[in-house]
């Protein structure tokens, strides 16, 4: 059994909060600004859990939906942020001109190749859990931004269906 650590209890210090909040005054307008604020605290708290250590999911969520709460308001919490980020959404933003140039400013231990892998895996556990496909225009921008073409992908899924002998 993996001990909790104190890890799980400084997740979202001032410093974080402070650097999600400049990314967010970058929107054009409050509703850009929202989305910018979401993807950033979003991707902040995908590149924050994936670590060994057990965490206390219950007291990061309750820090996490209190600054929201408090920033952007009633109606949003760390699981529909996740939720945005796995819907074609999420695009308005990752495609704005100043969103990634400005986080990787900001976020900058979260490497671009990082971002695309969180979301990836948010889109996939997404998607399961809600019993959806993964295909879609958040799936393409990723295979785009991964250099993997949709034919590469099908291909790959064929096989490991016939490996598995379910061809």
């Amino acid at each position: 059994m993996k001990k909790k650590s104190y890890y799980s209890y400084i997740l979202l210090d001032d410093a974080a909060k402070e650097k999600v909040l400049a990314v967010m005054m970058y929107g054009n307008n409050k509703e850009q600004s929202i989305g910018f604020f979401r993807v950033a605290l979003g991707l902040y708290y995908l590149s924050r859990i994936m670590v060994e250590d057990e965490l206390d999911f219950k007291a990061i969520d309750k820090d996490f939906n209190r600054f929201i709460f408090e920033k952007i308001g009633r109606g949003h919490s760390i699981t529909s942020i996740l939720q945005y980020m796995s819907s074609k959404k999420v695009l308005w933003v990752l495609n704005s001109k100043s969103f990634l140039p400005i986080f990787l400013d900001y976020f900058s231990d979260i490497p671009f190749t990082k971002i695309t892998l969180l979301l990836t895996i948010n889109l996939s556990v997404s998607k399961k859990i809600s019993h959806l496909p993964t295909d879609g225009p958040l799936q393409d921008w990723l295979l785009e931004k991964s250099g993997v073409t949709r034919e590469q992908l099908e291909s790959h899924r064929q096989a490991g269906k016939e490996a598995a002998g379910q061809g």
